[in-house]
């Protein structure tokens, strides 16, 4: 059985922005050292790889970022990869210089009126 996301009452608080995107392009990824999986497994434990993407931002949610542009984000090392073409909404912080997605399970854990609904109770304009 999988194991479900973290509530966004856990995650949101620690987003400086949600923004509606799309993966335009893997900038960079670092190398997979999850070693070998089955391909007949339907569940394994392994993580995927830490990711540079350039996503292009649709609809701006709350925080910084402006519709229309483009930015380049950190994805940590996790459950999940991205992949040109992925898109939905992003959770987003600064960690440093650098943008970092924040959530387990990608760009469609969190529904858009959730995300709204629970920012609008937390102040996060």
């Amino acid at each position: 059985m999988a194991i479900p996301p973290d509530p966004i009452e856990e995650v949101l608080p620690a987003a400086q922005g949600a923004v509606m995107a799309e993966v335009t392009r893997v900038v960079k990824q670092d190398a997979d050292k999850s070693g070998f999986v089955d391909p007949k497994m339907t569940s394994a434990p392994t993580v995927a790889a830490r990711q540079i993407v350039e996503l292009k931002v649709s609809k701006v949610l709350f925080g910084e970022w402006k519709a229309g542009s483009s930015v380049q984000v950190v994805k940590p090392a996790g459950a999940y990869a991205l992949r040109p073409g992925n898109k939905g909404p992003f959770l987003l912080t600064r960690v440093g210089d650098a943008v970092e997605i924040l959530g387990a399970y990608g760009p469609d854990t969190y529904p858009e009126p959730l995300i709204t609904q629970t920012a609008t109770r937390l102040g996060k304009k």
